[in-house]
């Protein structure tokens, strides 16, 4: 007997494919209305607004704002409040894209122009980058790091155009990039191009030198 329960949902192939359709058709519609260059900022939910790393966000939000790039974060707590509440201060478009199963991420702050609830998680991830001109990617766990992943392997395959993805903090990020920089692994998996996928900042400059086409 299988033991499959929330999976159930989806064997429904109506549903699931109306389902689809209706968060892709909304996600573009909003996106192409969007008259601004849009970056998207992901995190980790759980930073508060007292701590450094979200005041960091919310500046480089804000900065970006001012170079008149609209914003898209995950409508969440933490690094994703940060992002919309920089972008909301510039007057900018502040995009929320919600994951409705993501119950402890609700928010109910006045920080979105536009807000948007998806229930695949897929969906949204698709939506938050397919017209972005960069990702940027403060510390996070498993959500942040399965964003970033996801994200470099469709750029290495060429499956989509490739974009700035700037990890934020180079210290949190250290040890990831020495086991990518591993040269067993390297020299096993990894091409040597793979890994300039991926650069890393600290400050504002750094992020929007490398947005705009320099490396800091």
């Amino acid at each position: 007997m299988s033991t499959f329960r929330k999976n159930r949902e989806y064997f429904d192939q109506q549903w699931t494919a109306e389902k689809v359709k209706e968060e892709v058709e909304n996600g573009l519609s909003l996106l192409n209305g969007i008259n601004h260059k849009i970056v998207t900022i992901f995190g980790s939910a759980r930073p508060t607004p007292q701590d450094k790393v979200y005041l960091h966000c919310e500046n480089v939000a804000h900065t970006l704002g001012e170079k008149g790039y609209a914003l898209i974060s995950g409508g969440g707590p933490g690094i994703m409040h940060a992002a919309n509440s920089g972008a909301m201060r510039a007057k900018v478009p502040s995009i929320g894209m919600r994951a409705t199963l993501l119950t402890a991420e609700r928010i109910h702050d006045p920080i979105f122009t536009h807000d948007l609830q998806f229930h695949f998680l897929f969906i949204r991830r698709f939506l938050m980058s397919i017209k972005s001109e960069a990702l940027i990617f403060y510390p996070g766990g498993y959500g942040t790091l399965n964003e970033l992943f996801e994200y470099a392997v469709l750029m290495q395959t060429g499956v989509v155009d490739t974009v700035p993805m700037i990890c934020v903090d180079k210290e949190y990020w250290r040890g990831l990039l020495k086991w990518l920089e591993d040269s067993t692994l390297r020299k096993k998996f990894l091409d040597i191009t793979d890994l300039h996928l991926l650069s890393f900042a600290d400050t504002a400059e750094e992020i929007i030198a490398q947005i705009e086409g320099g490396r800091a």
